[in-house]
Formats: structure tokens, C-alpha cells, sequence
């Protein structure tokens, strides 16, 4: 007996008609004998405001072989009683099925082909690196650990022996079959036609993509605990038998997401607008596929204008990107998130050798996004990522660490890397770390064991930086010092606030400097290493440009600057400025705040509380006008907004607090698109085998998309979560359509038009549901109450 769940989509809303149908067809592992559908939860309702009259739900099931196929049939109506209504709904269903008994004199299987064993890789693995590696960077098969709904791939490794007398095989398939703790999935290859040429295992070549057969387990089914078993036989031919099963039991480690805001910098020389939100997500391509991390969380968007020209010059001297790491540090404010900000290609000169800047571990990073690579290289940067050294060339910010891959080249991936989503194998003896330097970096660049694993390891003792998943909760008072030291010694503080913050560690070179913090009596209250900003010059750079986040004691009344054992600088702290804020007023696009402060020249920041990371953040970098525009976007889940102004006079910091109301609210808005296709385009745009919704508010924030559910035009179920695996359809044109629940339980959808034929995947166009976020009225069965009532 197998339980399988499942759902037909009506989401669409439809009038004029009913009852609809719909069907879905579900594979087992062996023939059905008897077969049914139970109905285990529901949504109805209609597009509008309409007295519900009458509901008709019926499921049925019909059996050929070892697949049943469940029809539901669905249609709701007024009071009136007629079809003249737009009605919509999903519905939720289990197949009990009783399947045939295993009988062994019928199972034919093939002596001459085996499963040998299984790779499981989600970017690099150690698989048989002890035919290549030596003992000191060798590693056991499969020894790095599976991430929880992290797309996860499967290279099948088999021995076939011709000789053994049986009909030959010209084209191997197979089956992946995935038992989780709720559903079961059938899975096909991956491969180019979906089947590999058979060898023996001695003469596999693991750099060779069609040598292993492959599949890919999407990162939803990726959680917990679950079973897969793999069954080869011939293509051409399966009634000729097939393999034994090969069984194995995967465990995934459930990590946190990596949280990102994004960031849309614009230029004023060149003169170039802010790329969108699509092309910002996008640009976060190679992050997705190659960070230990199941999911990418998007805690919001901005845009900034960044008003110096860039010239890049290959080090950190190029004043624009250290200009846009400060907009991007005021716009961080109390957060841990990673603050990406993202340059159009248009705004870099064509000689320009910088592609990209990052402050090493303060999560701060920036690049021009038409470089994916690059950008995946400054985010690594940010979470304390060192340069990969390589040979004759002068790498600055080298990682010491970075271990030599047996006879590899310098900065070697050292194991095979792999994509499941592109069937992307990267070949140790060609494949270079991505951290090596950007201006070097080939187009192929992956990821290496020591880096992969470096973004998931906590600081080693006596410093460091925080790893990527491993944050510091609580905050503390914390000073964002901007100091410059010049060479004959002087020191010059410009405007730095200070307001709670989690802690936002850095990993620099220290260098001769210090800073303490003394009280009124002048006792010294803490004190810390300066590091110098200018990194990528080696830190023999002068001015040395101070920018480190560091713990404020709020007894601090004096500052003391250090060189080695002789006082440089010595700085009364005075009181904090006043704020009062005198006016708000609302307007077509947001809230217009006003403000005094005493004395009157400050420097000021505006703060606004996101109550989902319960942290301030930015609304803009600090200005001196005494006036801001709060922009209507950040109204998302409230019409109620708290917002601060904090003013300062070098270092000492006053803030005023008040609530906004926004009076013109009209809700959450929830924007569905598929990352990297641009629906502005009319012309068809290609694809990977593997597309992605996004799910996005008007700040910028994602939705986690796990509860999406994907259907076909005939509203059966392709896939649920975030992505659908095109490689599962049949050559020709479908139209594809995901539904996500949003606040309240309201379905938000759409639907684009696709295609698969033999040269690859094509996106032809968005379909958009005019209807799908008008108000729904929940009939649900009870044990679906609780689930539907989440907000995602």
C-alpha cells in the first residue's frame, strides 16, 4: 500500500462555465491493482463579493499499469445559481493505492549491469579523490554533508560488461526514484537525451559529463531525511531488464538562509540609471548555485546614486568604490545582512580592471552585475573570503590557508564541481577557485572545498571574522568610525554615528594604530586595533582610511588615536546633538518628514524599523538637509511605519523616534517573475533547464517560495517549491504556471509559455492572471486551517 498526495489547480479565475476539470497522473514502482483519491484539503472561492451558494468537488481515479491518474472536477457558484460568476480554487488530494505483489520469477534483472555507487553533489565533492589528491588534501567519498533545499545533484556511477552474453545496451537510462516524509518523486536524467553510453566503471572519467548518469533532486524535496533508489536499463530495449536498485538514505543539514539586500546604484558619470530589481536578483546567479546555501533571502531593495566617476585602477584606490562601500555602510545601519550593491555594465569604461570592490567580512560588497562570477567573488569577499594565491602573480589579500590540490595547478578547485541545473561538470585540472583575483578570474571559475566549507565555519580562536552562517545575535552600541591618518600623522574624523548594531566583525590587516575609549576621568573604557580600508594596497597606502564598526561604551567622553606606544591624537567627545522632529506630512509617494537640530550643522541619518528582522536600517546615506521623503514602498505589511532621525557632530550622536501613518495604504502587493527573464522582451529568451520564481514585495523583500506549487495547462502538478525542472517535460511547448500563497492566503500566480525541444529550453513569454490577487474566500477542510492560515 503507497500513499501518494498531490493537487489540481483551478487558480485561474474563470466565468461563464462549470464545473471544470483538471488531471494529474502519478507513476509507481510497480503495477496498480486498485487505486483511489481522497480529498484532503481545499481553496474556493470567487473574484469578488458573492454569497456562496453552491460547491461541486469530486475526485475520481483511473488505472493503466503502474500509474494512476486522478480527475477532479471542480465549480462554484452564487446564490443565483448560474455560472455567470469568475471562480477559482485548488485542490488538495491523496491517492491511496494498492500496488501488485513483487513477483521474482517476473523481475528480470541483468547480471551484466550495476550501480557501483552514488556522488552526491550540490557544487563540489570529494568522490574518489584518492586517485588524485594525496593524503593530506584526500577526503572520504561524499564527506561534504548535504544542505538542506539546496538544488542537490546525483552522478550514477556504473559498471556494464559487454561480454557477459546478454543483448548489448547502445543507450543507457534510468530512473531516480525520491521518498520523502511526504511524497514520492520519479526523477529522470539529466543527461543530453536523457541516456549515456554504458562502460565499465575502470573506464569511467569523472572530468566527462556523459561518463556518470546524472539527475537532479530539487532543492524543495531536499529536507530531512529521505530514500532514493536508482534502477538502470536500456533505452531502446526495457524490456530487456534492468540493474538492481541501488538504495541510500540522504540526510540534509538544515542551515539559515544567506540574507541579502540589494542594492541598484546609479551613476552620474556616466550618466546611467539603477539596474532593476530583475537584473539585480539575476546577477546573484553563480551565489545560489555555488554558497552552501539552500535558499538566498531577499530583505529588501533600494536605490542609490553614486556621484564620482570610476576608474578603476585594479586596487581599492579607485575613490568611487570606496565612496560606494560608505552609501552602502549608512544604508546597513543596525543589520547583519550582506548589503550587495550592484552597478550597471554601462557605467564601467571599457578598460576599467575593476569590476568589483568589497569590504573583507563586514558584509559589504559591490560590482558591476553583468559578471555573475564577480559578483559571487565580492559576496565571498564580504563574509571574510580571502584572495586564492596564485603563482607569479601578486595576489593581494592572500588567503594562507588556501591548500595545494595535490599536482593541480595554483588555486585549483582540487575536486570535481558540479551543476545540476546546467549537467556542469568542472574539472580540477582546469577549474580555478573563484577567489582568485577578478582581473584573472576565467569565465569557468567555481568553487573550491576550502572556500565552500570556509562559508559555513565559525571564527577560529583569537579573531577573525564571523563565518557566513555563524552571526552574533544581540547588538550592542556600536561606532561606525570614519577616521583618516595621514602620513605626518594628523587625524581627521569625519561625521561618525554610533546607535545599536549586531556585531559586524571585519577582517583586515591591523596595522601600528589604536583607539581607546575613555570616560570623563579619562579612564580607559575599551580600546581596539585600527585596520586600514585600503587592503587591496597591500596596507602601505597612505592616507590610511579608517572605516571599522566598533563597540561604544556610552560612558565614552575621550577618544585617544595610538601610533605603536606614541599619542597621535587626543579628542574630547561632546554632547549629543538635539532632534526634534516638527513636521509630516503625506503625499502622492510616501511621507515628507521635517526636522530641527541643535546646533543646526549636522549630519543625518534616516533609520526605519523592519519589524520582520525586528532591525534598523537605512532609508538613505546621511545627508545635511533637514528634510526627507519617506518613500510610500516601505508601507508593505502596515500602514504604520517607525522611523528615527539620528544627527551628529563627529562622533557624538542624538536621535529622535516618531510613528508614520500612511492614510493612502492599499496593502501588500505581491510580484512574481522568473529569475533571469526579462518579461520586457518580446523576443523568446533562453533558459536554463531549470527555472526560478521570485516572489517579491514593493521594498524589495522576498516571499519564500517553498509553498509554490508549478502546473501544466492542464492544471496537473509539475513540481512544488520555488523551481521547476523543464528537463522532466516532453520536446514541444507547454505553459507552465506557479502558485503561491501570499498574506492572508491569497493565491498570487502566473503563468509563461516555454519550450523544450533538442537545441535547449526557450522562454517565449509571461502570461499575466489579471485576476489572480483579487479577494478569496477560504472553504477549506479543517486540517488544512492551521497551514493556510501562514503567511509566507
Amino acid at each position: 500500500m503507497e500513499l501518494r498526495p498531490g493537487s489540481l489547480d483551478f487558480s485561474q479565475p474563470l466565468a461563464g462555465s462549470g464545473p471544470r476539470t483538471a488531471s494529474t497522473t502519478l507513476m509507481f514502482p510497480r503495477p496498480v491493482s486498485v487505486a483511489v483519491a481522497g480529498l484532503s484539503g481545499h481553496i474556493v472561492g470567487f473574484s469578488g463579493d458573492h454569497h456562496f451558494g453552491r460547491c461541486e468537488i469530486r475526485l475520481e481515479t483511473s488505472i493503466l499499469g503502474n500509474t494512476v491518474t486522478v480527475i477532479g472536477t471542480f465549480g462554484l457558484r452564487d446564490w443565483s445559481n448560474d455560472w455567470d460568476d469568475a471562480y477559482s480554487g485548488t485542490i488538495e488530494f491523496v491517492v491511496l493505492a494498492e500496488l501488485e505483489p513483487v513477483d521474482p520469477g517476473s523481475m528480470s534483472l541483468r547480471m551484466d549491469l550495476s550501480i557501483v555507487d552514488l556522488e552526491l553533489n550540490q557544487a563540489v565533492q570529494f568522490f574518489r579523490s584518492n586517485r588524485f589528491l594525496d593524503s593530506a588534501t584526500a577526503m572520504p567519498d561524499n564527506s561534504i554533508f548535504m544542505i538542506s533545499s539546496k538544488d542537490t545533484g546525483v552522478r550514477v556511477y556504473i559498471d556494464w560488461d559487454p561480454t557477459g552474453g546478454l543483448p548489448p545496451i547502445g543507450r543507457l537510462t534510468g530512473s531516480l526514484t525520491v521518498r520523502t516524509g511526504t511524497r514520492t518523486l520519479t526523477l529522470l536524467p539529466i543527461n543530453p537525451s536523457g541516456s549515456i553510453v554504458p562502460h565499465r566503471d575502470s573506464n569511467v572519467n569523472q572530468a566527462l559529463t556523459n561518463d556518470t548518469l546524472n539527475f537532479m533532486i530539487p532543492g524543495p524535496a531536499c529536507v530531512g531525511t529521505i530514500t532514493i533508489s536508482c534502477q538502470l536499463f536500456d533505452q531502446d530495449s526495457p524490456d530487456n531488464g534492468s540493474s538492481g536498485a541501488f538504495t541510500r538514505t540522504i540526510t540534509f543539514a538544515a542551515l539559515k538562509p544567506l540574507r541579502i539586500y540589494l542594492v541598484g546604484v546609479a551613476t552620474t558619470s556616466p550618466g546611467t540609471p539603477a539596474p532593476d530589481a530583475l537584473a539585480l536578483i539575476a546577477s546573484l546567479t553563480r551565489v545560489r548555485k555555488m554558497f552552501p546555501q539552500g535558499d538566498i533571502e531577499l530583505t529588501g531593495l533600494t536605490t542609490i546614486t553614486l556621484d564620482q566617476t570610476i576608474t578603476g585602477c585594479g586596487t581599492s584606490c579607485s575613490d568611487a568604490f570606496s565612496r560606494l562601500l560608505d552609501l552602502l555602510r549608512d544604508l546597513r545601519g543596525g543589520s547583519g545582512d550582506v548589503y550587495f550593491g550592484g552597478l550597471p555594465a554601462s557605467a564601467r569604461a571599457p578598460d576599467d580592471l575593476q569590476l568589483g570592490s568589497s569590504a573583507t567580512g563586514d558584509r559589504l560588497a559591490s560590482a558591476f552585475i553583468d559578471n555573475s562570477l564577480t559578483v559571487a567573488h565580492e559576496i565571498a569577499h564580504s563574509l571574510g573570503r580571502q584572495h586564492a594565491p596564485v603563482g607569479g602573480v601578486t595576489a593581494t589579500n592572500p588567503d594562507p590557508n588556501f591548500p595545494q590540490y595535490g599536482s593541480f595547478p595554483d588555486a585549483s578547485i582540487g575536486v570535481f564541481g558540479f551543476d545540476p541545473v546546467t549537467n556542469t561538470v568542472f574539472d580540477p585540472a582546469t577549474v580555478l577557485d573563484l577567489m582568485v583575483g577578478v582581473a584573472i578570474a576565467p569565465e569557468s571559475a567555481w568553487i573550491s572545498p576550502h572556500n565552500y566549507r570556509g562559508l559555513l565555519s565559525p571564527p577560529s580562536e583569537g579573531g577573525g571574522v564571523p563565518g557566513a552562517l555563524t552571526l552574533r545575535e544581540g547588538r550592542t552600541e556600536t561606532l561606525f568610525l570614519r577616521m583618516t591618518i595621514y602620513r605626518d600623522g594628523n587625524v581627521k574624523f569625519a561625521e561618525s554615528f554610533h546607535h545599536p548594531a549586531v556585531f559586524q566583525g571585519s577582517l583586515k590587516c591591523e596595522g601600528r594604530f589604536s583607539i581607546e575609549f575613555l570616560d570623563e576621568d579619562k579612564n580607559v573604557l575599551d580600546c581596539a586595533p585600527l585596520s586600514c580600508a585600503c587592503e587591496d594596497g597591500g596596507c602601505h597606502c597612505w592616507p590610511k582610511s579608517i572605516r571599522q564598526a566598533l563597540p561604544f561604551p556610552k560612558e565614552s567622553r575621550w577618544i585617544i588615536v595610538w601610533d605603536i606606544d606614541t599619542k597621535i591624537h587626543e579628542e574630547q567627545i561632546g554632547d549629543p546633538p538635539r532632534v526634534r522632529i516638527t513636521s509630516v506630512t503625506e503625499s502622492d509617494d510616501g511621507i515628507l518628514v521635517t526636522w530641527r537640530s541643535d546646533p543646526k550643522k549636522c549630519w543625518y541619518l534616516v533609520h526605519w524599523f523592519d519589524e520582520d528582522a525586528r532591525v534598523w536600517r537605512g532609508v538613505a546615506p546621511r545627508q545635511q538637509a533637514a528634510s526627507f521623503l519617506v518613500p510610500d514602498r516601505l508601507f508593505v505589511r502596515s500602514p504604520r511605519l517607525t522611523i528615527r532621525i539620528l544627527a551628529t557632530e563627529k562622533i557624538s550622536t542624538g536621535y529622535a523616534e516618531c510613528e508614520l501613518h500612511l492614510q493612502n495604504y492599499v496593502g501588500p502587493q505581491i510580484t512574481l517573475n522568473l529569475i533571469g527573464f526579462d518579461p520586457r522582451i518580446k523576443e523568446p529568451q533562453k533558459s536554463s533547464g531549470v527555472v526560478r520564481v521570485i516572489a517579491v514585495d514593493p521594498a524589495g523583500r522576498g516571499f519564500p517560495a517553498n509553498g509554490a506549487v508549478w502546473y501544466s495547462e492542464k492544471g496537473s502538478e509539475l513540481a512544488s517549491g520555488d523551481s521547476v525542472d523543464l528537463r522532466q517535460l516532453a520536446h514541444g511547448r507547454h505553459i507552465i504556471r506557479v502558485v503561491v500563497r501570499a498574506a492572508r492566503g491569497k493565491p498570487v500566480s502566473r503563468s509563461w509559455l516555454v519550450e523544450r525541444d533538442p537545441k535547449g529550453f526557450i522562454v517565449h513569454s509571461a502570461i499575466t492572471d489579471s485576476d489572480s490577487q483579487d479577494t478569496q474566500d477560504d472553504r477549506q477542510h479543517p486540517s488544512q486551517s492551521d497551514q493556510d492560515q501562514e503567511e509566507l
